[in-house]
């Protein structure tokens, strides 16, 4: 009798707490659907302070070399967030070197991440996805449609950032840093030394039968004077920005990105599979044989690289591709020295140059774990750290100390300029001022926002020219940032980190006659296909057809 009694008292409570949990469990990725104590003391979308009352959150964020502190009064940058917002910053610091390692052990394991994970841990789409899909991060759509001023203006400006970061199911579980960058996006650039051009009577050469005959004359008419054959023809490094040899002479003879694919007529094409992609190894590796392509060119790193370009007080190399001369050499002297080449014409007229409309959307710089405590006023600060000063400081640190607002001048790229430096820009330093861009932000940024200098080598003017150059030759030919479900993201990430290696290693292979060109071509096509090149190149047609086809249009 007592066992029939206890039975009916149990069934309903056992009941009514599975119906809680579930409840529990669906609302954990819907915010939305939270009742939380907090909102009435909340501000309206875009207003300050976010809060009427203090609310204390814990930020997880990869620690830095570069910031000495994180803490409200010892950084100026936590301190005036905080000032602005109400919001008190509690650190949770992971060690930067093994700051993904510990990130993917504690969400797998349902660890605490506080109520926001911010800064550069290498988030990608297919992590952010599956631990979406799991729970175990936050759905922010709804959030940023009530709370977002800034993420809303950003993604009405720039629909692809929205596009790119929308997850298969239809949900946003992360906010990508945002690098509105002209110049950056149009990178895969040449240059070559004026003093060698003037000393050999040469013109700037604009197809590749012109550089081939500067480069050859570079390397046996002893054009720095010094009586000795020490000149170098072109070099480059697999570690600097776009400075493999191979990859601006590329697109003299087929359309390529970093990962060596593009998209025409609504075809995602792997260029390495291509008779043009065979026709540009063939001309790099004519290169090569006659030494106009430096050995080192395929090992060097970036210091390594400036060090050989300063030879001879700037006067050694003939060419090099890269983004920009600060990255390839050491004084301005050396930096004056080398002028942009023009995309060049190939063997069969053929001519363009790489450009990533998509380069703007990079790694997650904030996800908000499905524990947070906080997730309406976390989202009102993300969205907060999206606005210009919050970016300007973040970066450069304090106004008026660091960098200022100018008036009557104009950015590289002719507009008005956003911001101008104060004394030594401190990125790379250690300091106080600033997060060192763990906030990422929505910038003004570089060539389209810096104030333009007057005298000196102003970088920003340089590259801001020679990408305007690039442009008038760049079609729309770039892969979209694909955003695939769990599984299918991790087979394309397999297949793209396997395919790519073999592909970088036989194209230096190929370049330096370790592989020949006419009897190891059919033999390379066929070992890609053992890979999976097809099912590779099928996924994403798939995905380009389903989400992206509409938009090329």
């Amino acid at each position: 009798m007592k066992r029939r009694v206890l039975t009916r008292i149990l069934v309903p409570m056992l009941s009514a707490s599975m119906l809680l949990s579930a409840c529990s469990s669906e609302n954990a990725g819907n915010p939305g659907k939270r009742e939380s104590k907090e909102s009435a003391s909340l501000s309206a979308a875009g207003q300050l302070p976010i809060s009427k009352e203090k609310i204390n959150i814990t930020v997880t964020v990869p620690s830095s070399p570069y910031v000495l502190s994180w803490d409200y009064g010892k950084n100026e940058f936590t301190t005036w967030i905080e000032d602005q917002t109400n919001i008190h910053i509690n650190w949770n610091l992971y060690p930067a070197a093994d700051a993904k390692t510990k990130l993917n052990l504690e969400l797998s394991s349902g660890g605490d991440l506080g109520d926001l994970v911010m800064g550069n841990f290498s988030l990608d789409n297919s992590m952010v996805a599956t631990y979406g899909s799991q729970g175990l991060l936050l759905n922010i759509k709804d959030l940023i449609e009530k709370q977002g001023s800034n993420l809303k203006k950003m993604y009405s400006e720039y629909p692809s950032i929205k596009q790119a970061s929308t997850a298969p199911d239809g949900n946003i579980y992360g906010v990508p840093e945002v690098g509105v960058c002209y110049n950056c996006d149009r990178a895969m650039r040449f240059w070559v030394n004026k003093n060698f051009l003037k000393t050999l009577n040469m013109s700037v050469p604009t197809t590749t039968d012109e550089l081939y005959q500067y480069l050859k004359a570079v390397k046996e008419k002893d054009p720095n004077g010094n009586g000795k054959k020490d000149e170098i023809g072109l070099v480059g490094s697999p570690k600097s920005w776009f400075s493999n040899v191979h990859q601006f002479i590329m697109n003299a003879f087929t359309y390529h990105d970093s990962n060596e694919l593009y998209v025409k007529d609504d075809k995602v094409v792997a260029a390495y599979t291509t008779p043009e992609w065979r026709e540009g190894l063939r001309y790099l590796n004519k290169l090569y044989k006659e030494g106009l392509i430096d050995q080192s060119s395929f090992t060097n790193d970036e210091p390594q690289l400036r060090q050989l370009v300063e030879l001879n007080n700037g006067n050694t190399v003939g060419a090099v591709g890269n983004g920009g001369p600060h990255a390839f050499a050491a004084n301005d002297s050396t930096k004056f020295n080398y002028e942009i080449v023009p995309p060049l014409k190939g063997p069969n007229g053929f001519q363009t140059s790489y450009y990533n409309e998509y380069g703007m959307v990079g790694g997650y710089r904030f996800v908000i774990p499905a524990k947070s405590k906080h997730p309406e006023a976390v989202m009102k600060l993300i969205d907060f750290l999206y606005s210009n000063e919050a970016y300007l400081r973040g970066r450069y640190g304090v106004p008026g100390v660091n960098w200022e607002v100018p008036k009557d001048t104009i950015a590289a790229n002719g507009e008005p300029a956003k911001f101008k430096l104060i004394g030594k820009d401190l990125w790379g330093q250690p300091q106080n001022a600033h997060w060192s861009g763990a906030n990422g932000g929505w910038p003004p940024f570089g060539s389209d926002a810096r104030e333009a200098l007057k005298s000196g080598y102003d970088l920003e003017t340089v590259l801001f020219d020679a990408a305007k150059m690039y442009d008038k030759y760049a079609p729309k030919v770039s892969v979209p940032k694909f955003f695939f479900d769990p599984d299918t993201s991790k087979r394309h990430n397999e297949l793209q980190t396997e395919i790519k290696k073999r592909v970088d290693a036989a194209t230096a292979d190929f370049i330096v006659g370790n592989m020949n060109i006419e009897t190891d071509w059919d033999k390379f096509q066929a070992e890609l296909k053992q890979m999976g090149v097809e099912e590779y190149v099928s996924i994403m047609q798939k995905e380009y057809d389903a989400k992206w086809k509409s938009s090329k249009k």
